[in-house]
């Protein structure tokens, strides 16, 4: 009774905690896999002021991300909303109004007070378990603005918590995104490259653009970090993808990444090219960042090729944007280096003094915003402008660059110990939350189980009953079938040692042929020999009766040297037939290999003297001997070898002359590992029989040919000696068994 309780405890606790526990939104993941431009298109067309509603807050929940500036567009959307749902109140429009206050603030360039009302508008939205990912990513660009990277790495971690434990955790991507940013200026690239990818994997199944933007994010983190290969492959990645979906500013973006990549690699046509198109895709007039940084990876091009007077009229286009709009350094869409590019411009030049002043105007810059990666590139640069004119000056900067490098390196051994205490602090509160809801569950379980326990205590009791009684008397006859079934088991195993006995006598026969026939002929021999040393004594002659005196004696150490060998064969038989004594003893594995692939070859010959067949042999001679019962091993050599040549028989048999039939027996010693392969070209086995073919009384062979324990008895053989048994193999390509033995 009592195990029924706890069965039906914990069904409940499962239901409770599939429908609890699965992370909140998932259910509305599709609502931002729509063509936004088609809903804008309908929009002013919608009859019904809950339909308008509905599409606006489609709209704005699912906005791009701003290369700026809230856009006009996202503006107009806002005032609409707020104006419909005064009129027909459908929505908490509270989160909407702090929206639209920070939008104002940020056009205003107000983007302290901007980030305050983003991060209240936020917080209202979570009020309601609202998806907000491109909210979310928003926050970014005003800690960039302001220059405030710690901020927002606690800002994004903060909310990261929150989403794992509160929901709902498509909101997460957007937070491994921004933390992914903040190490891109932290020029972690290794940590922020993780979080990237992390962002990914929640972006993909509910928001699928920003799915396609990680492509672009890794790309660009692999080609600072200095992995082009891996840089390359993943902008390649992107760029087909961006253009199937139309995105064109992300297919700018994207075509500028390989462009600058492209310089790297020092293939300036191609960089040329990917710039060129991605012109095509940018408008000038509302991208005029991205349209800079194309003429700066021009720019950077035509310099590298020595083409100085086309590169000049782009720097001066770039400047000219620069005044007017005076954009950062740093940006979500790239570093703008145009004080750099002028600075490399003039140095083409031999201009030194014009150069200088650009070079300690992009440092500035990069200190100005935090950009670690920056301020090594110019520290570096600027080491080397002054190191032969001004030492002084040398010694500044080559100090400031290596306190970088210093400061770099201890800020990410801090942050990673951090990193880890957070991540245990994390799961400590995951364990905590999980272990809340399921004493919950388990307490409102209880509740609904005590009017179902009597009914199913009385049910259960009868069963109980029934199914005692249907047990002992199953138990009864089981018990029976089980003594008849052991002992019809012993007989076949023993069968089968017969059977591999039997196939080992004609081999044998085979074998101790040889030496007999060499003892009797050396036998006759030396009898004719003693026949001419008793004419040579009868001669007198010495000299003649001593070498025949030592025919006879070679000819004895013959007749000895052949009857051991047969007295080897016989001994082995007897071994192979005799029960093991389960006593391990050092063995050639070599030399037991070679034995018994002679004698299963002699033993098929001598039932059909037309076969004939390839052997193969590689052994390793640097395994020498290993422990191994001898005789339980040659069982298994025996029993593979002989399924080995049966499978090529019966291939030789099909397809006649065009077959040669062809076995190989390898050995190899890895490490603490002996591996031997018995490899054959038959038929192969098919797979729909190769996970039985180890299971006791499983066989192919014809009834009365086999008993189906042979490869069952080689698995538990090599099991005994801490081994494995494998077998690979394709139908009509033959099979190969894979034996590994521990050598210690």
């Amino acid at each position: 009774m009592k195990l029924k309780m706890k069965k039906m405890t914990a069904l409940l606790n499962y239901v409770f905690l599939s429908l609890v526990l699965v992370p909140a939104g998932f259910s509305q993941k599709s609502q931002f896999n729509i063509n936004f431009d088609s809903l804008a298109t309908q929009l002013p067309n919608q009859k019904t002021k809950a339909e308008k509603i509905k599409s606006l807050c489609l709209l704005i929940d699912g906005m791009p991300d701003f290369s700026k500036d809230p856009t006009d567009q996202i503006m107009d959307y806002l005032e609409q909303l707020i104006e419909l749902n005064k009129k027909n109140p459908t929505i908490d429009i509270l989160p909407y109004l702090k929206m639209q206050e920070c939008f104002k603030q940020w056009r205003n360039g107000d983007y302290k007070k901007a980030l305050i009302s983003i991060q209240q508008s936020i917080d209202m939205f979570d009020q309601q378990k609202k998806i907000i990912a491109p909210l979310l990513l928003l926050v970014r660009s005003l800690h960039n603005y302001l220059n405030i990277q710690d901020e927002k790495f606690k800002f994004y971690k903060e909310k990261l918590n929150y989403y794992l434990v509160n929901g709902p955790v498509e909101n997460t991507a957007a937070c491994y995104h921004g933390i992914a940013n903040y190490y891109n200026y932290k020029a972690n690239y290794n940590l922020a490259i993780s979080n990237y990818l992390r962002a990914q994997t929640i972006f993909k199944p509910y928001f699928y653009d920003f799915y396609l933007n990680e492509y672009y994010s890794i790309g660009t983190s692999y080609f600072k970090w200095g992995n082009l290969e891996k840089a390359d492959f993943y902008l390649q990645s992107a760029l087909p993808l961006f253009k199937n979906n139309r995105e064109s500013s992300d297919v700018a973006l994207c075509l500028i990444g390989l462009s600058k990549l492209r310089i790297e690699e020092k293939k300036y046509e191609q960089s040329l090219a990917y710039a060129d198109e991605a012109i095509s895709y940018i408008d000038i007039d509302l991208q005029s960042r991205k349209y800079s940084l194309v003429l700066i990876c021009k720019v950077d091009a035509y310099l590298a090729m020595g083409k100085t007077q086309l590169a000049y009229p782009l720097l001066i286009e770039v400047k000219t944007l620069n005044e007017k709009f005076q954009y950062q350094l740093t940006g979500n869409d790239g570093e703008l280096e145009h004080d750099f590019s002028f600075y490399k411009y003039f140095q083409f030049l031999n201009d030194h003094k014009a150069a200088i002043p650009f070079l300690l105007t992009a440092y500035h810059n990069a200190v100005i915003e935090n950009s670690y990666l920056l301020q090594l590139k110019y520290l570096k640069e600027l080491s080397a402008y002054y190191e032969k004119s001004q030492p002084a000056l040398f010694i500044q900067y080559i100090d400031k660059y290596f306190a970088l490098v210093d400061e770099l390196e201890k800020g990410n051994e801090k942050f990673k110990v951090a990193q880890y205490e957070i991540d245990q602090k994390e799961q400590e509160q995951s364990q905590n939350i999980a272990r809340l809801k399921q004493e919950k569950a388990v307490q409102e379980a209880i509740i609904s189980q005590r009017n179902v326990i009597m009914w199913i205590s009385i049910f259960a009791s009868v069963l109980i009953a029934v199914a005692m009684v249907f047990l002992y008397r199953l138990f009864h006859n089981n018990r029976k079938t089980l003594l008849k079934l052991r002992k019809t088991q012993s007989q076949l195993i023993h069968t089968e040692k017969m059977a591999s006995l039997g196939e080992l006598t004609a081999g044998i026969a085979h074998e101790i042929q040889n030496p007999l026939n060499f003892v009797n002929n050396f036998s006759e021999l030396s009898s004719e020999l003693i026949d001419e040393l008793k004419e040579e004594l009868l001669t007198v002659n010495s000299q003649s009766a001593i070498e025949l005196a030592d025919d006879i004696k070679s000819n004895l150490h013959k007749i000895t040297h052949h009857g051991k060998r047969a007295d080897s064969i016989v001994k082995g038989m007897l071994q192979h037939s005799r029960s093991s004594s389960g006593v391990k003893e050092p063995t050639d594995i070599n030399a037991l290999c070679d034995e018994y692939l002679r004698l299963a070859y002699h033993g098929l010959r001598a039932k059909d003297q037309s076969f004939n067949a390839t052997l193969l042999t590689d052994f390793d001679s640097s395994i020498g001997e290993i422990n191994i019962m001898p005789q339980e091993m040659g069982r298994v050599l025996l029993n593979l070898i002989t399924n080995a040549f049966h499978t090529i028989r019966e291939r030789k048999a099909k397809e006649g002359e065009t077959f040669e039939p062809k076995i190989w027996i390898t050995t190899k010693k890895e490490a603490n590992l002996v591996r031997i392969n018995v490899v054959d070209n038959g038929f192969g086995i098919p797979n729909s029989i190769k996970e039985k073919i180890f299971q006791p009384f499983f066989t192919t062979k014809p009834t009365g040919q086999g008993t189906g324990l042979g490869l069952s008895m080689s698995y538990d053989i090599i099991k005994s000696h801490g081994g494995t048994i494998e077998v690979d193999s394709t139908e009509g390509n033959g099979s190969v068994f894979k034996l590994h033995l521990p050598t210690v």
